[in-house]
C-alpha cells in the first residue's frame, strides 16, 4: 500500500508531495483526490485546517507608567476627600459642643434671673436685690430649699444650716490677679458662680458649702459681659437701691476666646456706643432676658435719672 505524505510550504503557499511522481493541485491535494472529490459533487474540497499559534500581548513601559500614574491620582483624590470629610466632621462636632456649652450656661443664668424679686420688703433686712457691672452680677432669686431641709432629725443630730426660698447668686469672670500670659493678657479660668443659701443669720460657718458655694462653670469660657436696659437706654452698671430696682432687660454675652486687657479696661467702648450692634464674633454667644418682676412703669428709669442728676449737682441723699 502506497502512503503519501504532504509537506506544507508556508512561504510559497503550496503543498508538495514527498513522492514527486504524483502531482499536486493548488489546494494542497493530489489530482487523484481532486478528481474523486469532483465526482462526488464536492466543488471545493476542504483545505487542511492549520492550528493557530498563540500570541501574548505585553504592555509597554509607557503604558505601565500611565496606568500607575492614574492609580496614584485616584488614590490621592480619595484620600483627600476622606481627609477633608474628617476635618469638616471634627470642626462641626467642635462647634456643636461649643454651642451646647454656651446654651446651657445662658439658659441656667436666664432661669435664675427670671426669678429675681422686685418687691421692696421681703420680711427681713436684705442687701441690694440686684447690682452689677459689666463683668459681674449679684442678685436675689427664688428657689426651693434642698432635700436636706425636709428630713426628720433627732435631738442629737447636727442640723444643717437654715435655707430660705431666696438665694443670693453672683456671677463673675475668674481672673488670676497675679499672673498674666506671655502677651501680657489676663489669665482667665472660666465663669465663677457663687451661691449663698443662708440669709439673715448673724453667725454662720463660712467654710460650710451649704452656706456659700463657689463653682467654676466651664473653664473653656473666657469672656463674660452684662448689660442692663432701663427702658430707654443700655448701660454697663446697675446700682439702684430703692423701690423696684430691677432693670427691664439684661443682656448676657459669653465667649470662648479669653478677654483682653483692653476689654477689661473698657477701651473697646471708646470706639463705639452701647446702642451700636456688636461686631460679629463666632466665638461669642449672647441672649437678652426679660425680667418679669421689673416695674412696668419704668420706675427704675426715673430712679436712675434722679440719681445721675443728684451726683452731677453734688446733692447727697438722692434716690
Amino acid at each position: 500500500m502506497d502512503f503519501q505524505f504532504l509537506i506544507f510550504d508556508f512561504g510559497l503557499g503550496r503543498v508538495a508531495g514527498k513522492d514527486s511522481r504524483q502531482p499536486v493541485c493548488e489546494m494542497g491535494i493530489s489530482h487523484k483526490r481532486h478528481r474523486r472529490a469532483v465526482e462526488m459533487g464536492i466543488s471545493h474540497p476542504r483545505k487542511p485546517r492549520m492550528r493557530p499559534t498563540s500570541i501574548r500581548a505585553a504592555l509597554t513601559l509607557f503604558e505601565v507608567i500611565t496606568a500607575t500614574t492614574l492609580i496614584i491620582l485616584l488614590l490621592v483624590t480619595l484620600l483627600t476627600f476622606f481627609w477633608q470629610s474628617a476635618n469638616v466632621r471634627s470642626e462641626a462636632a467642635k462647634l456643636a459642643d461649643r454651642v451646647q456649652v454656651a446654651r446651657q450656661v445662658l439658659d441656667h443664668m436666664a432661669t435664675e434671673l427670671r426669678g429675681c424679686i422686685g418687691m421692696e420688703q421681703v420680711g427681713f433686712p436684705v442687701e441690694q436685690r440686684l447690682r452689677g457691672d459689666r463683668r459681674s452680677l449679684t442678685f436675689m432669686t427664688t428657689a426651693l430649699p434642698s432635700s436636706d431641709q425636709y428630713k426628720n432629725y433627732s435631738l442629737t443630730d447636727e442640723l444643717p444650716p437654715a435655707q430660705h426660698d431666696l438665694r443670693e447668686v453672683a456671677y463673675s469672670l475668674w481672673i488670676d490677679a497675679e499672673n498674666t500670659t506671655e502677651d501680657g493678657e489676663p489669665v482667665v479660668g472660666g465663669i465663677l458662680r457663687s451661691e449663698k443659701r443662708t440669709l439673715n443669720q448673724q453667725v454662720v460657718e463660712e467654710g460650710d458649702p451649704l452656706v456659700v458655694r463657689n463653682d467654676i462653670w466651664s473653664h473653656e469660657l473666657g469672656y463674660l459681659e452684662f448689660r442692663y436696659y432701663d427702658g430707654v437706654e443700655w448701660d454697663t452698671t446697675w446700682d439702684i437701691t430703692q423701690g423696684n430696682s430691677l432693670p427691664q432687660l439684661i443682656k448676657i454675652t459669653v465667649g470662648f476666646d479669653s478677654i483682653t486687657q483692653a476689654e477689661l479696661d473698657d477701651a473697646d467702648l471708646e470706639e463705639r456706643s452701647l446702642d451700636d450692634p456688636d461686631p460679629y464674633d463666632p466665638s461669642r454667644y449672647s441672649t437678652i432676658i426679660r425680667i418679669p418682676a421689673a416695674d412696668r412703669f419704668f420706675g427704675s428709669r426715673f430712679q436712675k435719672v434722679g440719681k445721675t442728676m443728684s451726683s452731677q449737682l453734688g446733692v447727697e441723699g438722692g434716690p
